[in-house]
């Protein structure tokens, strides 16, 4: 898009940038005859511009409601002058905002890091709209470029130009072989898959040479379409740490982490890099939502569907990248046990015009699927359920084994293949073996992390997986609370383990958490270190004391913390991505810079035991609350009752069986309060003036004015109701009452015998 005024443009025809609509506000002058109008004069802009943002997919049939992402340049406004800019249609981030949350901006040539901007900016809710209003200096400098932007950009250009700069720097990699030394860095870029619009999906293999094989591994069906690079050797003795990062495409601090993650695992002088590749095998996937990206959207992809609510069943055609990911998580589940002497295993794709016996075409869509967009396949009724076709070159036996019991996962089918070349001999597995089912434990992922960008909770934080085992439970966070010792902006406490949060519903489609590849991973294969990271885009809520390292000469010793959280940058971003690496070599006991030696736990064990015992409160503190909450709905009584009636649905009145119909409300009587004495005791005689006892208490007429009760007797009245009330009354509040009147009746003779002898006189 791009808008002219004059001289000034603006524009968002690059990159992940994204601007609807703009349109230029008139100058509203004060008058200069007050001295208010004179210093509102000084405060106004030189210019002032309404913004609109795009919404994701917009003008198209998947267009939704996501419309927080903005990102656009300003050009050809005079130097040094003030822009203030009005965005009239974002999402309502109130909550961020309020905690100091403010755009960002760059100006190309002069300041080409990107800073937030000084002045605060103002939020007001029109007519239910947010409006988000700030205002900018412009440089000095003229013909400069400013670029605003909702937080830190990271564009698919730039994740593809900081690909490129590792390729050129890691060239040699690719000869590397099993007689190389073990020391060596292994690294390994290839095409996963395209995306929708064609962009790359791309995988990074990051590991060291040791335990290195010959063979190198299956290309799986679907994936890997460029046949001319050849896939990664296989590792032996070495677990899979899997990490994933931009599925909604506006979270960019996801990438910073990623980049920390990634530039620390490959340093070549740390000896706790050296030791994190001798024990794992990343498998990196910096963008799983390309086109999202590209196309400045905050949430969804081209179609408008949110793809972290796809993984319990991803389609190769609508979903690429999940599908891609999930396969290759349950690959290297499956082949983790491989020997170098066993049977090669080679992935066959079926052809494409031919269908399995055993596939059905896939159900119509309902009412549902359409509206949320998770399939979007109302076109194309022929797309079929993938699976994921294992071709074995030692027998020609189909067997089916499904991996982990959940019904969402994917089915992995034994097919037959070509015979290999060579005539050699080759041994065949039993049918038990076939048919044995991976455990957890002796799979070959030992961590799976998606890393995400949260708007209204502060911190960096976690969410993880319930688990009914205990020791299981205990091992699950044991994970997070030693990112909090290697960092000092993780939040454990805001982490987040409940079985709630595992199936929670989204607010506006109400899509469920167990679609999340956090939940969906863990339920495919069983793992129990399945983690969604979640950083706040401007602040935390407080900040770790990270304890010293030790055996490392100060190099990796921190610098004093300030005394209150910072607001993050993409440094900070990073610091947080290294500290997920380092803290699964803790996990393994074999961090040479350890900082667990030197915090109050000194030893993993003793953590552990802390993670129990906060395990075991945690349980207890749900059960109360739990208790309390049925037992309040137990006691409680209807608020409503139901009855016959009609609702509306779509727009229509529809006739129900039921309706709910509010109880008329009542009206409350108010309390009479006694009085109170000095001491806080009921009141004495003393302590009660006249005019408290006669605001407390209500007299009859007969009752303070005796005479009048003997004039009704002597007309026929009865007194016998007087007399009632008045033994029904505190002896001590009648006689106080007597005294009071007995003094009105002096005071007034005494003014009438006055009266009389002035006349006298």
């Amino acid at each position: 898009m791009e808008a002219r005024f004059g001289t000034i443009v603006f524009s968002s025809k690059f990159d992940s940038g994204n601007l609807a609509r703009v349109e230029r506000v008139t100058k509203r002058t004060p008058s200069p005859h007050n001295e208010a109008g004179a210093a509102s004069a000084a405060n106004l802009p030189d210019y002032e511009f309404n913004v609109w943002t795009q919404p994701d997919c917009a003008g198209t049939e998947h267009e939704n409601g996501n419309r927080t992402w903005f990102h656009f340049s300003v050009q050809g406004a005079a130097p040094a002058k003030l822009l203030k800019i009005n965005v009239m249609n974002m999402n309502n981030q109130r909550k961020l905002y309020s905690q100091g949350m403010a755009p960002l901006v760059r100006t190309l040539p002069g300041k080409n890091k990107w800073e937030r901007i000084r002045d605060r900016p103002g939020t007001e809710i029109v007519r239910n709209q947010f409006i988000l209003s700030f205002t900018h200096r412009l440089p000095e400098v003229r013909g400069a470029t400013t670029f605003f932007s909702f937080c830190f950009p990271f564009s698919y250009a730039e994740c593809q130009e900081m690909l490129q700069r590792l390729d050129d720097s890691h060239c040699d990699a690719a000869r590397l072989g099993p007689a190389s030394p073990p020391d060596d860095i292994y690294y390994r870029r290839e095409l996963l898959c395209r995306s929708l619009d064609g962009n790359r999906v791309d995988l990074l293999t990051v590991t060291n040479c040791s335990g290195m094989r010959d063979e190198r591994e299956p290309r799986l069906p679907r994936l890997f379409p460029d046949a001319a690079v050849p896939r990664p050797h296989r590792f032996d003795n070495k677990k899979v740490f899997f990490l994933s990062s931009r599925v909604h495409p506006g979270e960019t601090p996801s990438s910073f982490v990623f980049n920390g993650f990634l530039d620390f695992i490959l340093r070549k002088d740390d000896p706790r890099a050296h030791a994190l590749r001798n024990l794992f095998v990343f498998k990196l996937i910096p963008m799983l939502n390309p086109d999202g990206v590209v196309r400045g959207h905050y949430r969804t992809d081209s179609r408008g569907v949110n793809l972290n609510r796809q993984y319990m069943n991803p389609s190769p055609e609508l979903h690429p990248s999940i599908y891609a990911a999930k396969t290759l998580l349950l690959y290297h589940h499956l082949h983790k046990d491989a020997r170098p002497a066993g049977p090669s295993l080679r992935v066959q794709a079926p052809p494409s015009h031919v269908a399995p016996a055993d596939q059905h075409e896939a159900p119509d869509l309902t009412a549902l699927e359409v509206s949320l967009n998770q399939r979007n396949a109302a076109k194309d009724p022929t797309l079929r359920r993938p699976e994921l076709v294992l071709a074995t070159e030692e027998n020609g036996r189909t067997a089916k084994d499904r991996v982990g019991g959940s019904s969402g996962s994917s089915e992995i089918v034994g097919a037959a293949a070509e015979p290999p070349q060579g005539g050699a001999t080759q041994v065949a597995r039993t049918e038990e073996d076939e048919q044995k089912a991976v455990l957890p434990k002796e799979g070959g992922v030992a961590y799976y992390v998606d890393l995400h960008g949260h708007a209204s909770k502060r911190g960096c934080f976690m969410y993880g997986n319930n688990l009914p085992d205990e020791n299981h439970q205990v091992e699950n966070m044991l994970y997070p609370r030693l990112i909090a010792i290697n960092s000092p902006h993780f939040d454990f406490l805001g982490c987040n383990f409940s079985e709630k949060n595992m199936y929670a519903r989204d607010k506006h489609d109400g899509q469920s958490k167990e679609g999340s590849g956090r939940v969906a991973v863990h339920k495919a294969i069983g793992i129990l270190h399945s983690y969604t990271l979640e950083c706040n885009y401007n602040t935390g809520k407080s900040l770790n004391a990270v304890p010293a390292a030790c055996h490392d000469n100060g190099r990796a010793t921190p610098p004093l913390a300030p005394a209150f959280p910072l607001k993050y940058t993409p440094e900070i971003f990073e610091q947080v991505g290294r500290a997920v690496a380092i803290s699964a070599l803790d996990m393994a006991e074999c961090n040479p810079w350890p900082r667990l030696v030197l915090s109050e736990h000194s030893c993993l064990g003793n953590l552990r035991a802390w993670v129990l015992k906060h395990v075991r409160s945690t349980k207890v503190q749900n059960a109360h609350l739990g208790a309390k909450a049925q037992q309040h709905r137990k006691t409680s009584p209807p608020k409503t009752l139901l009855k016959p009636g009609l609702c509306r649905l779509d727009g229509n009145l529809v006739q129900t069986s039921f309706t709910r119909a509010p109880q008329p409300r009542r009206k409350r009587k108010p309390k009479r309060r006694a009085p109170r004495g000095r001491s806080g005791q009921p009141p004495t005689a003393k302590d009660c003036g006249p005019e408290h006892i006669l605001a407390s208490v209500k007299f009859s007429k007969c009752e303070l004015q005796p005479h009048v009760g003997a004039r009704n007797k002597k007309a026929g009245g009865s007194d016998g109701a007087v007399a009632r009330l008045a033994k029904s009354r505190p002896s001590v509040i009648i006689q106080a009452a007597d005294e009071e009147r007995s003094k009105q009746q002096t005071c007034k003779s005494h003014k009438r015998t006055t009266a009389r002898a002035h006349v006298v006189k």
